[in-house]
């Protein structure tokens, strides 16, 4: 009896191993079906062009080559795709996999100025909570480029959840729903680290249309707040900061507040002491440090359609600009003007009562990364020339009044 029952489960576990082997083996009818589901699931066109290997020790799963993505004008490439399941999960749609781990290395995305090398899901799940980490790495241009040799990658960790919502307006149309729960970066800037810990959501917002989807800014919705850590970025630096930004109707804001930090003010210096010099007053420049060290800084930006208004206040200086910024090349063009209250206790920029409160030309052009930004030393030249002839002739009007009286 117990011999034919043996025998029996012998031929029956030969027969599945068999069966195994025939679904496995015939991965190009796999790569059509498999493809066909993800196009299903996801939204996108999905091509798996390259080669489909399966392996089933330790635990099943399958790796996928060279794969395609196309949504109108996106256009995403996939060098290599790894996924880890249950072999029961193989009898259900993609779209309800539950999958030990999912991987991808090389994703590039046409025309983005970034690449993203590594992204690696575990235990994942529409729907459900899943921690990720990803890899990303800045390009000396547009994709198709090449990787900027002096840029360190950008390394994420964290939880999030990732839906497929099937759009209100377009019942034929997939949505992504992407909810970032907590993520930590780190990364270098010029050599320095950099890290932050960050906590919100991003979703894909309904029935924007193709062109419109060409911006970020008209694509998705949400509010990220995080916590940097000691960061420096050109002349300005601080021990931590807390920043806010958020997208809203096609509108990003952002808000920083940061506390204890550095910054160069030897632009300013200089402007100071020239207008000083011409009006006659005593230079207060003197024992001023080219890197300054404030107590708050409080920066407020917004933009929509690449145009930029921006409001800072560093301990008793109140800086005002608008312009613009090309999302393309990360162009700025911002001008405005700096303001110089009266200070309290121990702040450090203390100027002649003319100058208090009076609206400096200022400037900041350039790149993001390497911004050229300072007072415009001949427009204020100009501006306190006027208020001298001004003041002057107040003083002799004073002057003459008094004689008047006198006489």
């Amino acid at each position: 009896m117990l011999k034919k029952l043996f025998i029996t489960a012998l031929v029956l576990l030969l027969l599945l191993g068999a069966a195994i082997n025939y679904f496995l083996s015939d991965s190009e009818r796999l790569k059509t079906e498999l493809g066909a589901q993800l196009t299903a699931a996801s939204g996108y066109q999905v091509d798996i062009q390259g080669k489909l290997d399966w392996q089933v020790i330790p635990s099943l799963g399958v790796a996928v080559t060279n794969i395609k993505l196309r949504d109108g004008e996106t256009q995403i490439h996939i060098g290599k795709l790894r996924i880890g399941l249950s072999l029961s999960e193989l009898t259900k749609s993609p779209e309800t996999w539950t999958l030990g781990t999912l991987i991808m290395d090389e994703a590039r995305l046409k025309d983005a100025d970034f690449r993203v090398q590594r992204f690696a899901l575990q235990n994942f799940e529409f729907g459900k909570i899943a921690p990720f980490q990803a890899q990303i790495l800045m390009l000396n241009g547009s994709e198709p480029s090449t990787v900027k040799e002096d840029s360190a990658p950008i390394d994420l960790t964290g939880d999030m959840i990732y839906a497929l919502n099937a759009s209100q307006k377009n019942p034929d149309v997939t949505l992504s729903d992407l909810k970032l729960l907590k993520s930590t970066l780190e990364t270098q800037w010029r050599g320095k680290p950099l890290s932050a810990i960050c906590s919100g959501e991003l979703s894909e917002l309904d029935g924007v249309s193709a062109k419109d989807a060409e911006n970020p800014l008209n694509t998705y919705a949400g509010k990220m707040d995080c916590t940097s850590a000691e960061f420096t970025i050109n002349s300005l630096s601080w021990p931590e900061s807390k920043i806010s930004v958020e997208l809203k109707d096609q509108k990003l804001t952002a808000a920083l507040l940061a506390e204890d930090g550095k910054v160069d003010i030897s632009k300013l210096k200089e402007t100071i002491s020239t207008i000083s010099v011409m009006g006659g007053k005593q230079d207060p420049t003197g024992e001023w440090p080219d890197a300054m060290g404030y107590q708050t800084l409080n920066v407020d930006a917004s933009m929509l359609n690449e145009q930029v208004d921006l409001q800072a206040h560093l301990d008793n200086m109140m800086c005002a600009m608008k312009g613009t910024l090309e999302q393309d090349t990360a162009q700025i063009d911002l001008s405005g003007t700096v303001t110089i209250a009266n200070p309290t206790g121990d702040q450090l920029i203390r100027v002649d009562p003319l100058l208090v409160d009076l609206p400096l030309p200022f400037y900041c052009k350039g790149s993001m990364q390497e911004p050229d930004c300072g007072p415009d030393t001949k427009k204020a030249m100009s501006i306190v020339g006027d208020l001298m002839k001004r003041e002057g002739k107040r003083l002799l009007r004073d002057e003459a009044e008094k004689n008047y009286w006198k006489a």
